[in-house]
């Protein structure tokens, strides 16, 4: 009744429908009417669940969970107080078959169910059957907390801000509760999954982005600067933990910001430089910069730790390839490298480390096959795909920056990440479940803007003559 009474162009009054998936977008051409869609964005429930996943997401990224359990000595239950209404809230406002229309979810759910179909042939069953229940609880959820209850743009923002709030926080408890009161010392954590300092870097390459997206897109000029100024203190960090794949993931952040950024923020890049060249000179212990650049055994002055340790990962990375060459299908088992490669080589008469893969892709494939590796990459790639389509629409149209800042920062976090887990063991974390049901969200909330700046801006053009 409202559309009849107030003076509107006829093309708005014929039935709108918004596309939550064009074709080749995300996997489907389903149309939603426009009615339905907004039933969904102004539903209480749901409405209370995304409140609630912002929370949960913060929780997750700044492990702020874990930080005051370090330092209150009391497991407050942040992941379960938050998470359990959260889930309870994607499963009744339709958020598993909303996130499924992304082709990442998709995939991801492949992966998860080729775990599921590869532990009964691992080398341990008992040891699988605890790693699984450990995914399918804490990890495999965030698929769906993000692209399952965040459907506008404004709540696309509001969870990258979640994101970028968390950066501080991670920063703030290295520089409160490092693990050594040794200034010369690699920067670590005392607490934690990612108190070891290369996990430590790799978590702080993948948030650093969106603390950027804040400076990018805030009009603050105090918010800009204080973005920026924790994005530098990120990199000092990064820097300090003399982790050699966070170097070479900022290297490779540097790359993709040179080559996709725009013309002024590839000169302030560049411009940058000899600033960063001389806090790191100034403030970066001479070990953390010998242990960085150490990198042949003969550099007399290289550091023997760096060695020792390159060394080590060069034999388990031989190791995890010839474990997947052997068990093609369904691998040793999730979780079981360690064990499996340690026993393993007793009974060959060698001495067995007993560590980790120290390579995600190559954990994955020794531990769950080929058919494994195939559905992890995928995933990785459909959302890059993803993002990246929705970067290359918002191009060049001024009233679309925001959509493309969005979409560049977030593949500049996928590239940090997937470059620093060449040299770790997260395979199985949340970070890249996490980050694909972002790109699903923002892809589908910037199909119905993007739209609709379009439609404002022919309303406004001069050449625009409405019938009535």
């Amino acid at each position: 009744l409202r559309g009849f009474l107030v003076f509107r162009p006829v093309r708005e009054l014929s039935p709108p429908v918004r596309p939550h998936n064009l074709p080749g977008s995300s996997g489907g051409n389903q149309i939603v009417p426009m009615d339905a869609a907004a039933a969904e964005a102004n539903s209480p429930l749901r409405r209370i669940a995304f409140r609630m996943a912002l929370v949960l997401v913060f929780i997750r990224f700044s492990i702020i969970h874990m930080l005051l359990t370090y330092v209150l000595h009391i497991n407050l239950y942040l992941l379960y107080l938050f998470g359990i209404p959260t889930l309870l809230g994607v499963a009744f406002a339709g958020g598993v078959q909303r996130t499924l229309r992304g082709r990442p979810a998709v995939i991801w759910l492949m992966f998860a169910g080729w775990l599921l179909v590869a532990a009964p042939f691992s080398s341990w069953r008992g040891g699988v059957i605890g790693s699984l229940n450990f995914y399918f609880r804490t990890n495999f959820p965030m698929l769906f907390v993000i692209a399952g209850l965040t459907l506008t743009w404004s709540e696309c923002r509001s969870m990258m801000r979640a994101i970028a709030w968390a950066a501080p926080v991670v920063m703030l408890a290295a520089g409160i509760f490092p693990s050594d009161g040794d200034p010369g010392a690699r920067l670590t954590l005392e607490f934690g999954n990612i108190g070891d300092s290369n996990d430590y870097a790799c978590h702080l390459v993948t948030v650093l982005p969106f603390l950027i997206w804040a400076a990018l897109s805030t009009k603050s000029k105090a918010l800009q600067l204080a973005a920026w100024g924790g994005a530098s203190c990120g990199v000092l960090l990064i820097l300090k933990t003399a982790s050699r794949g966070g170097l070479v993931a900022l290297g490779a952040g540097c790359l993709y910001w040179l080559v996709r950024g725009t013309m002024r923020q590839r000169i302030a890049l560049l411009a940058m430089g000899p600033v960063v060249a001389f806090t790191v000179v100034a403030f970066v212990p001479r070990s953390s910069l010998n242990r960085i650049l150490s990198f042949s055994a003969a550099d007399e002055n290289a550091s023997q730790e760096a060695i020792q340790s390159a060394t080590m990962r060069r034999y388990l990375l031989e190791q995890s390839i010839r474990y997947t060459l052997q068990h093609p299908i369904f691998g040793i088992g999730m979780s079981q490298f360690s064990i499996f490669e340690g026993g393993h080589s007793q009974i060959m008469g060698a001495h067995g480390y007993w560590h980790e893969t120290h390579n995600t892709y190559t954990q994955v494939s020794s531990e769950c096959g080929v058919p494994g590796l195939t559905f992890y990459v995928a995933a990785l790639l459909s959302a890059f795909i993803m993002v990246n389509r929705v970067y290359r629409q918002a191009r060049g149209r001024p009233e679309c920056k925001d959509i493309q800042t969005t979409a560049f920062c977030i593949m500049l976090a996928m590239t940090t990440y997937c470059t620093a887990t060449f040299f770790l063991t997260f395979g199985y974390f949340f970070y890249p479940l996490a980050i694909s049901s972002l790109a699903i969200a923002v892809s589908m909330a910037a199909q119905g803007e993007l739209a609709c700046r379009s439609s404002s801006s022919l309303e406004t053009h001069p050449g625009f003559a409405p019938q009535y």
